[in-house]
């Protein structure tokens, strides 16, 4: 979505699209935590849950600092390298896995450990 947004932003001038996705982001984060609070059922399912929650607590993060260089005239576009340089995390439909980006380069995200307590 911050991809999408950095493009909408300067290849189609949308100006409200930067906030629009942030907010989309925060909510879904929030959704995540709010799960995280109830019972998971397993081990295994709480650890895939709190992944996800420090996956999107570091997008958002990422995002917020992103967008304020936007904002300073710093990051024009989605290929600029204050983008590229960030750890992406993409869901590959045709693959049907997640897909990791730095920079140029991509893999297939393995599930690794990611700092979740057990």
């Amino acid at each position: 979505d911050f991809g999408d947004a950095l493009y909408k932003m300067a290849k189609e001038r949308d100006k409200a699209i930067m906030g629009a996705t942030g907010k989309k982001n925060t909510a879904m984060l929030q959704d995540l935590v709010a799960i995280c609070l109830t019972d998971l059922g397993t081990k295994l399912n709480r650890t895939k849950y709190e992944t996800l929650v420090t996956i999107h607590v570091h997008q958002k993060d990422i995002y917020f600092e992103i967008w304020k260089k936007v904002k300073e005239h710093k990051v024009r576009d989605e290929n600029d390298f204050e983008w590229l340089k960030q750890t992406r995390f993409y869901w590959k439909t045709e693959v049907d896995h997640a897909v990791i980006w730095i920079a140029d380069v991509d893999f297939t995200y393995s599930y690794e450990y990611l700092g979740c307590k057990e």
